[in-house]
């Protein structure tokens, strides 16, 4: 696309265009968000999917969309052919946990830096930073660093189990993954993340009467409570290990003992050897009453983005645009998982927490900042395009601020 100018912008320049880019980017975000868009609702998942195919469209995008039965439609956006090798995955899912209708009970409100909006910080702002970035670069007359290609899925708070071959494969055929989830909350791009597991929990027991006699009954919550014992005494605080059972159900009514119970057990590792061994470790439980069945199933469905080279040549590169600016940004592990989890454990140089600075993500005081939002918009493109002057310093320059903090 034809540039503003003759004239290359350097990073102080990219900094102020995205700044200026403040009223179209806010204005993108809310059309994203006034598209309410749960998981569970295709229909509604596949008219957001109309609206962002349509911008793609308009923004010079060449773009594929596949079908989805249960979830909304999956759109791939391409600038160059990845097939030329090199490029750059612009990773992005537009599915939330809010159902239709939270946006009565938690309207959209622009105050000062701070922008409300229910799915805002996860992860619509990232998918207007994405388009943002590109949209700048062309005006700006910068070249994308090689292919570039936007993947827009639409089941990641579900799991991602109906779009992970294609982020897989799609990964595969890049040279990096950005992946344009929030920061952490205080802002940091998130270098690392727990891997995710879930186990599922079913105990069976013996029924009977509470009052006559009680003793000839095998109590599934009894064996429960002995569980959750159990299973969160696996937790390793010293290598970032957490197990909690954060679901139970049982019985049915006030006088029998109970004969069956279920729960849900969240797990989530910092390595993957740690999920190997809860993998093993928690359908070892026996229970403690022999006349009571414990079936455990499920696992681990995201690996740990784990420290490597190339994620760690790919932060020191984001560290040199910061510095380029003026810009001031750590590094951090969070705690949740992500799509990032997936491209990272392929070996593909993966980054994260870029679509937004966002504070409270799934919560209900979900916002995000926009000033520094609009930095991140700068980073992006920069590393979208190689600006001048923010790829230049070698990695080893990089100060020991500059490293990421857990």
């Amino acid at each position: 696309m034809p540039a503003e100018t003759a004239e290359l912008p350097d990073a102080s320049d990219l900094l102020a265009r995205a700044r200026a880019e403040e009223d179209a980017y806010l204005a993108t975000l809310t059309e994203l968000v006034e598209h309410e868009s749960p998981t569970v609702d295709k229909a509604a998942c596949d008219a957001l999917a109309d609206t962002l195919e349509e911008r793609l469209r308009d923004d010079g995008w060449r773009v594929e969309r596949r079908a989805r039965d249960e979830v909304g439609d999956i759109l791939i956006g391409r600038r160059g052919d990845p097939h030329d090798g090199g490029g750059t995955l612009l990773l992005c899912h537009y599915d939330t946990v809010w159902p239709i209708g939270t946006l009565e009970e938690m309207p959209i409100r622009h105050e000062g830096n701070v922008w409300h909006g229910p799915g805002s910080c996860d992860m619509k702002a990232g998918i207007a930073t994405a388009l943002h970035a590109v949209r700048l670069a062309d005006r700006a007359g910068l070249e994308l660093r090689g292919p570039t290609t936007i993947l827009l899925t639409s089941d990641e708070e579900d799991g991602s189990r109906r779009s992970r071959d294609l982020i897989e494969a799609e990964a595969q055929r890049h040279e990096r993954v950005l992946v344009f989830e929030p920061s952490r909350d205080d802002g940091a791009i998130k270098v690392g993340r727990k891997g995710v597991g879930m186990f599922f929990v079913d105990i069976r027991g013996v029924g009977s009467h509470a009052g006559n006699n009680p003793h000839d009954g095998a109590s599934a919550l009894r064996e429960l409570a002995h569980f959750l014992l159990f299973v969160e005494d696996l937790a390793d605080d010293h290598r970032g290990t957490t197990v909690n059972l954060t679901v139970a159900q049982g019985g049915t009514v006030g006088n029998v003992i109970a004969e069956r119970a279920t729960a849900k057990v969240d797990v989530r590792v910092l390595e993957v050897e740690e999920g190997e061994r809860l993998e093993r470790a928690v359908p070892a439980y026996r229970p403690r009453d022999s006349r009571v069945q414990v079936v455990v199933t499920g696992g681990m469905n995201r690996p740990p983005l784990e420290s490597t080279p190339a994620n760690e040549a790919l932060y020191d590169e984001a560290q040199r645009a910061l510095r380029a600016m003026g810009v001031d940004l750590d590094g951090a592990v969070g705690g949740g998982g992500s799509d990032g989890n997936f491209t990272s454990a392929l070996g593909v140089a993966t980054l994260d927490g870029l679509g937004c600075s966002g504070v409270g993500p799934h919560s209900r005081h979900e916002h995000i900042r926009v000033a520094e939002t609009l930095e991140r918009l700068a980073l992006v493109t920069a590393l979208l395009t190689g600006i001048p002057g923010a790829s230049d310093e070698p990695a080893d320059a990089a100060s020991d601020r500059d490293r990421p903090s857990p």
